[in-house]
């Protein structure tokens, strides 16, 4: 009887381990076709004769592309490693799990889509605040995710977290600092009437690094 029981929660582990197993697979496959979609992007088009003059020129034109896909790779790379990381922490999954992961999936998903609008609509700004709130959205979205997975006991190994609540506190903080610079960008922007001076919008993206070094500081002399 007691070895029945034995193999059926052994099954059961098996079965759970398995299904996170898909999930963490299915979210990887989404990061590595984002990826690959803003790689195609890269291209010289067909139409064009590549001759010595044209190619240099097509090069050129290719450049806010590769930039694009620079600071996006950098970027997916970086939510990805984390994403790793969040879910090395998990002995199961539950719906709420399921869900915030999808969330988070949803706006990596849409990073083709912004990076591609960057890099065709030139000399604009709506696009560039739609790559800006989608970085931001990610942002939100993991963090939303991190700290289901910390909070929820149920799904995780019983490990000490310590170290995983100092950075969840971290992560509000960047949280908060980089929706209000996103958010101070866009007034400064739409105040400013002289389209020349609209760029210095942009220096609001300073004042986030500094103020994320302040109040980390500041919130580990209070738990010290």
């Amino acid at each position: 009887m007691q070895e029945n029981e034995n193999e059926e929660i052994t099954r059961e582990e098996i079965k759970k381990e398995f299904q996170l197993e898909r999930m963490i697979l299915f979210s990887d496959a989404v990061f590595a076709i984002v990826i690959t979609l803003m790689a195609i992007e890269i291209k010289i088009p067909e139409s064009v004769e590549l001759t010595a003059e044209n190619l240099s020129k097509e090069m050129m034109h290719l450049l806010p592309t590769l930039l694009a896909y620079i600071v996006s790779f950098g970027f997916i790379g970086t939510v990805w490693y984390q994403h790793l990381k969040m879910f090395s922490l998990l002995k199961d999954y539950d719906k709420g799990l399921v869900v915030r992961n999808m969330f988070l999936l949803f706006f990596i998903g849409l990073f083709p889509f912004s990076a591609t609008m960057i890099t065709r609509a030139k000399g604009q700004m709506i696009p560039f605040f739609m790559y800006l709130f989608m970085i931001l959205f990610c942002v939100i979205a993991q963090y939303v995710l991190y700290s289901y997975i910390v909070k929820t006991t149920s799904i995780r190994l019983n490990t000490d977290m310590t170290e995983h609540n100092a950075e969840l506190q971290k992560r509000k903080i960047a949280v908060i600092g980089f929706s209000i610079s996103a958010v101070l960008i866009m007034i400064t922007y739409n105040i400013i009437d002289i389209p020349e001076l609209k760029s210095l919008s942009m220096l609001w993206m300073m004042v986030f690094p500094i103020v994320f070094k302040i109040m980390t500081k500041k919130k580990k002399v209070q738990t010290e």
